[in-house]
């Protein structure tokens, strides 16, 4: 009698536990992909790029049929609040977990992102791994960009800027959220963040083609935006980063005249503190080597030598010089004396330089003679 009761207490338990009682179906979720936040007139704004999963994957013996992207929009005294009055007119569920990207525009990180923060990670469906993004243009049109060719919207430099960066490592290095809020924190390193663009260079189908590009960085520091540079002011940037493994580098000669390209990988960079003359000082030492890659001038190989280091040089000097006139700490140099544990205040230490190029590849023999 008492086996037959165990026996039945366990079956009731394991059908109990049978089946997939949680389950949901996807058809019957929205899924956010891409959010944009704004601040406008003391409200958030956010924006949200909802896609079919199914167009996001790769599938094979499919049609050419178009995939439509909806953007949402909410408005609050909040992001919590913005984010709700987002569901309401949602019509099924809405589902964060597949965000992909974050776009911040140029106003919310004037104001800071750490309130944002609180309120943006306080739902457990947010992870730290979205790419970030800042810009200045309607989040809107930023969110309804479509890919040059295919029907996926992954196919946007939006959800992959690595893939793009390995290919153009003289561009700048994307930057994920963890990375991003990780530097916010940090009380002497400036956040570099890629500024977003719509471009209308291209065209399909004979008319032109609003595509996103990467137009420069933002300078953030203690989670506020202090200012913004372009891309050929912040081109010394790429030359500090030892990630960047082949930097395009066009050469002029003393008068300005383009003479060539040379690619410039292997960075390594030894940074040590210095105080001369009551100032204090932070000393690069950067070895690099570097092949031809174009030759407009005859020149020996200790002349090109010469022209690589100095063109080098030019370029972190001149994006350097830029930021302190905008006081902006570029390099995040005043964080190399806080890591060793000296005094630092907000003055941007004085920069000194020693490049070493080691030339590798490229018409080696021509160059000798």
């Amino acid at each position: 009698m008492k086996m037959a009761l165990k026996s039945t207490l366990i079956g009731c338990i394991i059908l109990s536990l049978c089946g997939c009682w949680d389950g949901k179906n996807i058809q019957y979720f929205n899924f956010v992909n891409m959010i944009g936040i704004d601040y406008i007139d003391g409200k958030y704004k956010i924006y949200a790029q909802i896609n079919n999963l199914a167009s996001m994957a790769k599938q094979e013996g499919t049609g050419n049929t178009p995939n439509p992207i909806v953007v949402g929009v909410g408005k609050g005294e909040s992001i919590g609040m913005a984010m709700f009055d987002l569901l309401k007119e949602n019509q099924m569920r809405m589902d964060w977990t597949q965000t992909k990207v974050f776009i911040f525009s140029d106003r919310l990180l004037a104001k800071g992102i750490f309130n944002l923060h609180d309120d943006l990670m306080r739902t457990r469906d947010q992870r730290y791994t979205p790419w970030v993004f800042a810009t200045n243009e309607d989040l809107r049109k930023i969110l309804s960009t479509k890919p040059i060719t295919g029907n996926s919207s992954i196919n946007t430099v939006y959800y992959q800027p690595n893939l793009l960066y390995k290919q153009m490592q003289s561009s700048f290095e994307p930057v994920n959220y963890q990375r991003f809020i990780r530097a916010s924190r940090e009380p002497f390193e400036t956040m570099l963040v890629d500024h977003i663009k719509l471009s209308e260079s291209w065209d399909k189908e004979g008319k032109p083609f609003i595509l996103p590009a990467v137009n420069g960085l933002v300078a953030l520091k203690k989670g506020k935006s202090e200012a913004r540079f372009n891309r050929k002011e912040a081109s010394g940037v790429k030359w500090l980063k030892e990630r960047t493994l082949r930097g395009i580098l066009p050469m002029k000669d003393d008068q300005g005249i383009f003479v060539g390209t040379a690619v410039l990988k292997n960075n390594r960079i030894k940074k040590t503190t210095a105080y001369k003359n009551g100032k204090r000082f932070v000393k690069l030492d950067i070895n690099m080597d570097a092949s031809i890659r174009e030759q407009k001038k005859p020149l020996g190989l200790n002349e090109m030598n010469m022209l690589i280091k100095k063109n080098v040089m030019d370029e972190i000097t001149k994006t350097y010089e830029i930021g302190k006139k905008r006081a902006v700490d570029i390099y995040s140099l005043n964080e190399v004396w806080y890591r060793k544990g000296l005094t630092v205040n907000e003055d941007i230490p004085e920069l000194e330089l020693d490049v070493k190029v080691n030339l590798l590849a490229a018409n080696m023999f021509e160059l000798r003679d």
